[in-house]
Protein backbone atom coordinates (compact mmCIF):
# COMPACT_ATOMS: atom_id res chain seq x y z
CA UNK A 1 0.00 0.00 0.00
CA UNK A 2 1.28 3.46 -0.89
CA UNK A 3 1.67 5.69 2.13
CA UNK A 4 -0.72 8.56 2.68
CA UNK A 5 1.28 11.75 3.33
CA UNK A 6 0.49 15.04 5.02
CA UNK A 7 2.39 18.27 5.50
CA UNK A 8 1.67 19.75 8.90
CA UNK A 9 2.68 23.32 9.76
CA UNK A 10 2.35 24.91 13.17
CA UNK A 11 3.31 28.25 14.72
CA UNK A 12 2.79 29.40 18.27
CA UNK A 13 4.38 30.60 21.49
CA UNK A 14 7.56 28.70 22.29
CA UNK A 15 7.20 26.40 25.29
CA UNK A 16 8.75 23.15 26.50
CA UNK A 17 7.05 19.93 25.41
CA UNK A 18 5.51 20.97 22.08
CA UNK A 19 7.48 18.43 20.05
CA UNK A 20 6.85 15.69 22.65
CA UNK A 21 3.06 16.27 22.61
CA UNK A 22 2.84 16.48 18.83
CA UNK A 23 5.09 13.49 18.12
CA UNK A 24 3.19 11.50 20.77
CA UNK A 25 -0.10 12.20 18.99
CA UNK A 26 1.37 11.21 15.63
CA UNK A 27 2.87 7.99 17.02
CA UNK A 28 -0.40 7.10 18.78
CA UNK A 29 -2.20 7.36 15.42
CA UNK A 30 0.45 5.36 13.46
CA UNK A 31 2.04 8.27 11.61
CA UNK A 32 5.73 8.26 10.76
CA UNK A 33 7.67 11.53 10.86
CA UNK A 34 9.61 11.50 7.56
CA UNK A 35 11.05 15.01 7.35
CA UNK A 36 10.91 18.13 9.49
CA UNK A 37 12.14 21.66 10.02
CA UNK A 38 11.71 23.37 13.37
CA UNK A 39 12.97 26.68 14.71
CA UNK A 40 12.35 29.32 17.33
CA UNK A 41 11.88 32.69 15.62
CA UNK A 42 11.49 35.57 18.03
CA UNK A 43 9.30 34.17 20.80
CA UNK A 44 7.45 31.85 18.42
CA UNK A 45 8.16 28.21 17.66
CA UNK A 46 7.53 27.15 14.05
CA UNK A 47 7.57 23.71 12.54
CA UNK A 48 6.94 22.00 9.23
CA UNK A 49 6.52 18.22 9.21
CA UNK A 50 6.10 15.63 6.48
CA UNK A 51 4.31 12.66 8.02
CA UNK A 52 3.04 9.43 6.51
CA UNK A 53 0.98 6.40 7.35
CA UNK A 54 0.40 3.05 5.67
CA UNK A 55 -2.66 2.22 7.78
CA UNK A 56 -5.54 0.92 5.67
CA UNK A 57 -7.98 3.33 7.35
CA UNK A 58 -5.93 6.16 8.86
CA UNK A 59 -7.35 9.20 10.57
CA UNK A 60 -7.50 12.25 8.33
CA UNK A 61 -5.12 14.69 9.99
CA UNK A 62 -6.93 17.60 8.34
CA UNK A 63 -9.95 16.82 10.52
CA UNK A 64 -7.75 16.83 13.63
CA UNK A 65 -6.19 20.30 13.17
CA UNK A 66 -8.37 21.89 15.89
CA UNK A 67 -7.45 19.10 18.32
CA UNK A 68 -3.77 19.58 17.52
CA UNK A 69 -4.15 23.32 18.17
CA UNK A 70 -5.59 22.58 21.62
CA UNK A 71 -2.90 19.97 22.29
CA UNK A 72 0.02 22.25 21.34
CA UNK A 73 -1.27 25.82 21.79
CA UNK A 74 -0.22 26.55 18.20
CA UNK A 75 -1.97 27.52 14.96
CA UNK A 76 -1.97 24.32 12.89
CA UNK A 77 -2.60 23.65 9.21
CA UNK A 78 -2.57 20.25 7.53
CA UNK A 79 -2.48 19.47 3.83
CA UNK A 80 -2.44 16.12 2.11
CA UNK A 81 0.48 15.75 -0.27
CA UNK A 82 2.17 13.20 -2.48
CA UNK A 83 5.70 11.94 -2.75
CA UNK A 84 7.24 13.75 -5.66
CA UNK A 85 10.06 12.45 -7.76
CA UNK A 86 13.27 14.37 -7.87
CA UNK A 87 13.19 17.42 -10.09
CA UNK A 88 15.69 17.54 -12.89
CA UNK A 89 18.41 19.90 -11.90
CA UNK A 90 21.90 20.30 -10.55
CA UNK A 91 22.07 21.05 -6.81
CA UNK A 92 24.06 24.06 -5.60
CA UNK A 93 24.58 25.77 -2.26
CA UNK A 94 24.49 29.56 -2.41
CA UNK A 95 25.76 31.50 0.62
CA UNK A 96 25.61 35.24 1.06
CA UNK A 97 26.80 37.70 3.70
CA UNK A 98 26.14 41.42 3.94
CA UNK A 99 25.42 44.23 6.31
CA UNK A 100 21.71 43.81 6.88
CA UNK A 101 19.36 45.83 4.70
CA UNK A 102 15.93 45.25 3.13
CA UNK A 103 15.73 43.44 -0.21
CA UNK A 104 18.59 40.93 0.04
CA UNK A 105 16.38 37.83 -0.14
CA UNK A 106 14.25 39.32 -2.91
CA UNK A 107 17.29 40.20 -5.04
CA UNK A 108 18.73 36.68 -4.73
CA UNK A 109 15.38 34.94 -5.21
CA UNK A 110 14.55 37.08 -8.24
CA UNK A 111 17.81 36.22 -10.04
CA UNK A 112 17.56 32.53 -9.16
CA UNK A 113 13.95 32.37 -10.40
CA UNK A 114 14.82 34.25 -13.59
CA UNK A 115 17.19 31.39 -14.45
CA UNK A 116 14.41 28.84 -13.95
CA UNK A 117 16.15 27.49 -10.85
CA UNK A 118 14.21 26.36 -7.81
CA UNK A 119 14.99 27.32 -4.21
CA UNK A 120 14.55 24.07 -2.30
CA UNK A 121 15.75 25.24 1.11
CA UNK A 122 16.55 28.61 2.60
CA UNK A 123 17.90 29.62 5.98
CA UNK A 124 18.62 33.17 7.07
CA UNK A 125 19.96 34.69 10.25
CA UNK A 126 21.16 38.00 11.53
CA UNK A 127 24.05 38.38 13.96
CA UNK A 128 25.97 41.39 15.26
CA UNK A 129 29.45 41.92 13.81
CA UNK A 130 32.15 41.00 16.37
CA UNK A 131 33.68 44.46 16.90
CA UNK A 132 31.15 47.02 15.69
CA UNK A 133 27.90 45.23 16.51
CA UNK A 134 26.61 46.11 13.03
CA UNK A 135 23.84 43.65 12.04
CA UNK A 136 25.20 41.09 9.54
CA UNK A 137 22.80 39.11 7.39
CA UNK A 138 23.64 35.50 6.48
CA UNK A 139 21.64 33.56 3.89
CA UNK A 140 22.03 29.92 2.80
CA UNK A 141 20.08 28.62 -0.18
CA UNK A 142 20.01 25.13 -1.60
CA UNK A 143 18.90 25.45 -5.20
CA UNK A 144 18.30 23.18 -8.16
CA UNK A 145 19.70 24.64 -11.38
CA UNK A 146 18.19 23.44 -14.68
CA UNK A 147 20.71 21.46 -16.76
CA UNK A 148 20.23 23.99 -19.57
CA UNK A 149 21.70 26.82 -17.43
CA UNK A 150 25.45 27.01 -16.98
CA UNK A 151 27.09 27.50 -13.62
CA UNK A 152 28.92 30.43 -15.22
CA UNK A 153 25.57 32.15 -15.87
CA UNK A 154 24.45 31.52 -12.29
CA UNK A 155 27.69 32.87 -10.85
CA UNK A 156 27.62 35.93 -13.14
CA UNK A 157 24.03 36.80 -12.21
CA UNK A 158 24.70 36.37 -8.50
CA UNK A 159 27.93 38.40 -8.78
CA UNK A 160 25.81 41.25 -10.16
CA UNK A 161 23.56 40.99 -7.09
CA UNK A 162 26.63 40.94 -4.84
CA UNK A 163 28.00 44.10 -6.47
CA UNK A 164 24.69 45.97 -6.20
CA UNK A 165 24.05 44.85 -2.62
CA UNK A 166 27.64 45.00 -1.31
CA UNK A 167 27.58 41.28 -0.50
CA UNK A 168 29.92 38.34 -0.44
CA UNK A 169 28.32 35.43 -2.30
CA UNK A 170 29.64 31.92 -2.88
CA UNK A 171 28.24 29.17 -5.09
CA UNK A 172 29.31 25.56 -4.56
CA UNK A 173 28.05 22.19 -5.79
CA UNK A 174 25.77 20.55 -3.24
CA UNK A 175 24.93 16.94 -2.49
Amino acid sequence: MNPQRFVLTAVGPDQPGIVARLSGFLTEHAFNLEDSRMATLGGEFALILLVSTTQSDPIDLRMWAAHLETLTGMSVTVRETTQTGSRPGIPFLVRGYAMDHPGIVHALAHEIASLGANIEEMETSMQPAPVSGTPLFDVKLRISLPPSVSITDLRRRLADVADKRNMDISVEPSA
